[in-house]
């Protein structure tokens, strides 16, 4: 699972390994993933959503990459990624929107805001 930061664009994640729909093992290169074929689950939702915009780029080894906008990110909790290309098995990738006061304290300096007077009542 990975983390994203609710609302942000510009959130690169990769995506794969993608291996050949035919023998299973044989590494993906030259797909052609675009926004229509990356489908977003987010949490409460009944139903997919195509990626906003863009597709995924080749990385290596199988292995692509997309950029996720804030369309992708605003809402809270739990989402999968599903992406599903001719001549490639299925991928899946489980993540977790959280706020940007959490996002920033677990991967950067800032720290969680804490109200003690709440808690003391």
């Amino acid at each position: 699972m990975i983390y994203l930061r609710q609302s942000t664009a510009s959130q690169e994640i990769t995506l794969g390994q993608f291996l050949d729909s035919t023998d299973g093992d044989t590494e993906e290169a030259g797909l052609t993933i675009a926004n229509t074929d990356i489908k977003i689950w987010k949490a409460g939702a009944t139903t997919l959503a195509n990626k906003n915009s863009g597709g995924a780029t080749y990385i290596s080894n199988g292995v692509y990459y997309a950029v996720l906008d804030a369309t992708d990110t605003n809402t809270l909790g739990s989402g999968i990624i599903f992406v599903h290309v001719s001549g490639a098995l299925s991928v899946r990738l489980e993540f977790c929107v959280v706020t940007a006061n959490v996002y920033d304290t677990m991967f950067s300096t800032d720290i969680l805001d804490v109200n003690v007077t709440t808690v003391a009542g």
